[in-house]
């Protein structure tokens, strides 16, 4: 049973918005009280049970209380930072429709937890959870989800009464994991995404994603990013989990060895709230700081098989091991496991697909075990998987991407090409975006390979599109063909009212965010009162409008508009110039040009370094 004090907060916060609807209308007395005090409240309290009690990389066989663990983390976007519970407040009343971006481990989801949490607590608004690669599976719209939800039945009054309440606001749509969103999905819910806003206004809505997925893109949106940790937050950081710990002298030295001299060029790993939970996890077995990323998910691995212990409050203790197998066939498994499961885009994981998926490993490879005393071992003498409810999962999706890069690093040429080339275009399809952790792996740990037959490739498409021998403009103009470059306008009655711009997003971009470089067109200055003025001048004849259909309601007088550079060039040809566009696609050639060269390099030079060695 719900402690008294979480029940009744829970039942002030629905009170505090139920009772203003319910006078509103009054004729739906009935139907609002049961939403309200029936739905919503077995929704919200069946989330406040999952949030408030969790599970860590370091406490991963015991729930502890979410407080006793998180560290709220930065995040800022270009004019406002976010450090407490009180600026987060602050910046969702003010905002309402923010993106937070960050890197894996940089701590978003904890983050989302912390603000479903906050909204119980301080009584400032309904939160809504929508873990969006729920609905990859699923042929129903957002909207259909978030109803099935909330009401729990198949009365057909249920979603009128639902929309009635939306449009009052006092709810904030906490939409998870953006970059986990098929990319045969994406466009289809990333439209309904816009319409529940557009439909729903009054209420806040917050999109995380991991970078690359093009979540920075929704107009409305204010992006924020989670920020490293800088020396004094990795301190309070190691602190804090250290809490209620016995072992409290463990943090002396830690922090010790982080801030050794030596160890400088390697504290860019500790800035990153996953890594330096790793560290903190394996540091008894393993008290030095590994030099590669790779290394630190191997030490968590070693660590979790060697030890067969679990970092509990109140010490250590020992599993038993019913599968009876050595800790290389175990890796086998996972490595498998996670190819497996990550190329069909799963991260959670029922009991009927670990046991289907575990048994054809097993039986491919005739290990002697039984499949539930291999998930047994997985979840609790090893805990490399973590059961919440009736799912499992890694303790992190790095984890999994991990042990993916490790077993193809250890395929022959023939194998790596086939998996760099088919299965990473299937993993494109199956995903939008966010897959930077796991190229970096596969550079770190499979490095000529993984640049031969996947990265150099996106490169040089791009490269081989452009025909010889046309002049600067032509060049322009098949540049912005290639990126379906637009300006992108609201029509507001008889008004023209600049939005922002936009672009096709391309396999190229995987390759442009490996390095970093978001920003295709340049640093190009679209708001100066030349180039505002010269949109009024463009032909509006190749304007196409997608935002709104003919039977949009009565009450919504604007449109969206999109002007594509390449089919209004000559046009916009002043404007181009004027925003400083004009040299965009030789410096873009240039830094692909420059790059390819680079990677290519960079494996001559690996390749003559080992046939030297051989050959010693």
């Amino acid at each position: 049973m719900e402690p008294i004090s979480t029940t009744a907060a829970i039942t002030t916060l629905l009170s505090t918005f139920k009772d203003p609807i319910v006078k509103k209308f009054n004729n739906l007395t009935i139907e609002i009280d049961h939403l309200f005090n029936n739905s919503l409240n077995n929704y919200v309290t069946n989330y406040y049970n999952k949030y408030s009690k969790t599970k860590t990389f370091i406490y991963r066989d015991e729930k502890i209380d979410f407080y006793e663990v998180f560290y709220p983390v930065t995040i800022k976007n270009s004019s406002k930072i976010c450090k407490n519970t009180d600026d987060l407040k602050k910046i969702i009343f003010e905002e309402k429709f923010i993106t937070i971006i960050g890197s894996a481990g940089s701590g978003k989801s904890m983050l989302m937890k912390h603000i479903f949490l906050s909204c119980i607590h301080q009584f400032y608004t309904v939160p809504i959870v929508v873990e969006l690669r729920n609905l990859n599976d699923l042929d129903i719209t957002i909207f259909d989800y978030i109803s099935s939800v909330l009401t729990k039945n198949k009365l057909a009054k249920s979603d009128k009464i639902l929309e009635k309440i939306l449009h009052e606001g006092n709810f904030v749509f906490l939409l998870d994991g953006y970059d986990e969103i098929f990319s045969d999905n994406k466009n289809k819910i990333t439209n309904e995404i816009e319409e529940l806003v557009d439909l729903y206004p009054n209420n806040a809505f917050i999109i995380t994603s991991r970078p690359g997925a093009n979540a920075e893109s929704f107009q409305r949106f204010n992006n924020f990013f989670v920020q490293p940790l800088n020396s004094k937050q990795v301190n309070e950081f190691v602190n804090i989990q250290f809490k209620n710990h016995e072992n409290k002298e463990s943090i002396g030295k830690i922090i010790s060895v982080i801030e050794k001299k030596e160890n400088k060029h390697y504290l860019d790993y500790f800035t990153n709230p996953l890594l330096l939970s790793m560290f903190i996890f394996t540091f008894s077995s393993h008290p030095e700081i590994p030099k590669n990323k790779s290394k630190f998910y191997w030490n968590v691995f070693d660590t979790l098989c060697t030890k067969h212990d679990t970092f509990t409050k109140k010490g250590f203790w020992l599993h038993e091991r019913k599968s009876k197998l050595k800790n290389e066939e175990l890796e086998l498994i996972l490595k498998w496991f996670s190819y497996i499961s990550l190329f069909k885009g799963k991260y959670n994981f029922d009991v009927e697909y670990l046991r289907q998926t575990l048994a054809s490993i097993v039986e491919k490879f005739k290990l002697n075990c039984e499949v539930d005393d291999l998930i047994y071992d997985f979840s609790v003498s090893i805990s490399i998987l973590i059961q919440d409810g009736i799912e499992y999962s890694f303790p992190h999706k790095s984890l999994q991407e991990y042990f993916v890069s490790m077993l193809i690093q250890s395929l022959n040429d023939e194998q790596k090409k086939a998996i760099y080339t088919e299965k990473f275009k299937l993993l494109r399809n199956k995903t939008t975006g966010g897959n930077q952790n796991f190229f970096k792996l596969c550079e770190e740990v499979d490095g000529p390979a993984f640049l031969r037959y996947f990265l150099i490739p996106l490169g040089e498409e791009y490269i081989n599109l452009e025909p010889t021998g046309i002049n600067h403009n032509d060049k322009l103009k098949n540049f912005f063909a290639f990126f379906e470059m637009r300006i992108i306008l609201r029509k507001i009655e008889s008004n023209l009212v600049f939005v922002g711009t936009g672009y096709r997003v391309r396999p190229i971009h995987t390759f442009l965010e490996f390095f970093n470089k978001t920003n295709v067109f340049g640093d190009f200055d679209y708001n100066n009162f030349s180039c505002l003025s010269l949109l009024e001048k463009i032909k509006l004849e190749y304007i196409r409008e997608e935002s709104f259909d003919d039977d949009d309601d009565d009450n919504d007088d604007s449109q969206e508009l999109e002007i594509f550079l390449h089919k209004n060039f000559e046009d916009a040809l002043s404007y181009i110039k004027c925003s400083k566009l004009i040299n965009a696609e030789s410096n873009f050639n240039k830094f692909m040009v420059e790059k390819i060269s680079e990677l290519n390099t960079q494996i001559k030079e690996e390749f003559l370094s080992t046939s030297q060695l051989l050959n010693l």
